[in-house]
């Protein structure tokens, strides 16, 4: 994953300053008691105009002098781990590009008459499936970066999706009436789902589909989803071939 992270910084030419890319809010760092904290600490002390954007000023800078080598390793190691955020804000075209975006939509077009469907979708994959539902009966998009949000409803426009509607909101607060969709569809993102943005899902959607199509992301927990009614299937992958996903007929 560390090595996929590393072609993404190639990619978009990422750089430590790039976090000012980012609202202070989206990644909710908490790097001061994570296992990055001490690479904030030092990353910051030649970027302090990064610091105070993300409201760590000073008081976050690591104790003593550290050589120039040791803060450049620093701020590498956070845009690498952070190089899918930092893409996204920073080039959206190049993070729709990304070839796992592309999975097989047959799973979905046997089990599902489009044109009869409503689908509600999110997560990574999201402007390549919207396209795949163009002409479905109603295509609604959870997307809370605003920069992805932007380019989402231009693309959206140019590809004269039918019944589009975009939502700013994140999983855990869907603004849709109970059952308004027939299928949830996310794609895999940095974090696991949340228990309240499972119940969410389920209560919006009749149909719920995970698909766990990011080399990035980890897998997600087993035990939870069955639990919860999801059972295991599989997808083929653009670049990736055969990945999990988790169906929830609610």
């Amino acid at each position: 994953m560390a090595a996929d992270r590393q072609t993404l910084v190639h990619l978009g030419n990422l750089c430590f300053d790039d976090f000012l890319l980012l609202p202070p809010q989206t990644l909710d760092f908490g790097l001061r008691t994570s296992d990055l904290a001490s690479d904030w600490s030092l990353a910051i002390n030649n970027a302090p105009h990064v610091g105070l954007h993300f409201q760590v000023g000073d008081g976050g800078r690591a104790a003593g002098q550290p050589s120039l080598a040791d803060i450049r390793a620093a701020q590498h190691r956070l845009v690498t781990h952070f190089a899918l955020e930092l893409l996204k804000a920073k080039a959206p075209p190049l993070y729709d590009s990304l070839p796992w975006h592309d999975w097989d939509f047959s799973i979905i077009a046997k089990r599902f008459k489009l044109w009869q469907s409503r689908f509600l979708l999110a997560g990574d994959g999201t402007t390549v499936t919207m396209c795949r539902c163009r002409k479905s009966a109603g295509v609604y998009v959870v997307e809370p970066s605003e920069t992805i949000a932007g380019y989402i409803e231009r693309k959206a426009a140019a590809e004269r999706i039918r019944r589009f509607k975009l939502l700013r909101v994140s999983l855990e607060h869907v603004p849709l009436p109970d059952r308004s969709t027939d299928l949830a569809v996310v794609g895999s993102i940095p974090n696991d789902l949340a228990p309240s943005a499972l119940t969410e899902l389920s209560r919006v959607a009749a149909n719920v589909l995970l698909i766990e199509n990011s080399p990035l992301s980890p897998p997600l927990p087993e035990s939870p989803l069955t639990n919860a009614g999801f059972r295991a299937d599989s997808v083929e992958v653009s670049g990736l071939g055969t990945r999990r996903c988790w169906w929830l007929t609610t």
